[in-house]
């Protein structure tokens, strides 16, 4: 991460700023750790909650398509989806054969996070596009001939179709499979309780890592009648995306994002909050 202990920048930029962090419990830690050593104070409070699915059929049927070869590319959308995709495949005793099947198809990771990830159970990605993002994935293979060529996407139970959509509008037989479940959290209560402290202006900046971060925070908020004054305090505070989905997400809830880093990974965005909040002077309450 460039603004801990770059040139030119005080690794303790963000010394004493409560940021809020919106992601799922597991994910929450690496993000929160980036927060305290720029000198920050990390609040987690999780919006999205990372649920195996009940109806294993998607699974199964991604698992048959390649282990039949019916499959030219595979992408995977997310941490989440790989290891999703491997505990089944532990639990279904397919895991080597499905393995060696997989490396005929090309590979595709969404970003270095879900590439990291495939490593661990010696899978390649062949691809990761530099934006990481759907339109990173249809970018990198805009010269890519793919007139019937068969993607299988694995996904959250939440995705929207821009990716599926941009592959068949290139010729492509696209396959959907969701392998986990991505909801609001079950209990609220540490939401509200956040919700209180950020109309008490006890927050300085809230991040959200995708689009679900975002909408079910104003689910939340709904439900209890706060959306308006939830959106009323995001003015007073600084708001950064992950990147352009997510961003456009909260536009359509009508919250004015201050910060969208070009690259989109945490890191990236953590370091062009700092460099948000020192540009514009965010450092009394």
């Amino acid at each position: 991460m460039n603004c801990l202990g770059s040139k030119g920048v005080n690794p303790l930029s963000l010394k004493g700023k409560v940021i809020a962090i919106t992601r799922p419990k597991k994910q929450a830690r690496e993000l929160a750790e980036l927060v305290s050593k720029l000198g920050g104070k990390p609040y987690v409070v999780p919006t999205v909650e990372i649920k195996p699915l009940l109806d294993r059929q998607p699974i199964t049927e991604f698992v048959n398509n390649i282990l039949n070869k019916r499959v030219d590319y595979v992408i995977f959308m997310s941490v989440n989806g790989v290891t999703s995709l491997i505990d089944s495949l532990e639990k279904m005793e397919q895991k080597d054969s499905f393995l060696k099947e997989l490396n005929g198809a090309m590979i595709v990771g969404i970003g270095p996070k879900t590439e990291g990830k495939l490593k661990e159970y010696g899978i390649e990605a062949n691809l990761v596009p530099l934006q990481h993002s759907s339109e990173g994935i249809v970018e990198s293979i805009r010269k890519t001939d793919m007139q019937g060529k068969t993607v299988a996407i694995l996904r959250s139970s939440i995705a929207n179709n821009y990716l599926r959509r941009e592959l068949e509008k290139r010729g492509a037989n696209v396959l959907e499979f969701p392998a986990y479940e991505s909801a609001p959290p079950s209990d609220d209560s540490k939401v509200l309780v956040f919700l209180n402290d950020l109309f008490k202006g006890k927050i300085d900046a809230i991040t959200f890592t995708s689009s679900s971060t975002a909408q079910n925070l104003f689910k939340i908020a709904g439900e209890h009648v706060l959306a308006e004054k939830f959106k009323n305090s995001l003015e007073k505070t600084v708001v950064a995306a992950i990147g352009s989905t997510t961003q456009g997400s909260l536009e359509e809830l009508g919250v004015k994002v201050d910060v969208v880093p070009k690259e989109y990974t945490i890191e990236a965005m953590m370091e062009a909050l700092v460099r948000y909040m020192q540009k514009n002077n965010r450092w009394a309450k």
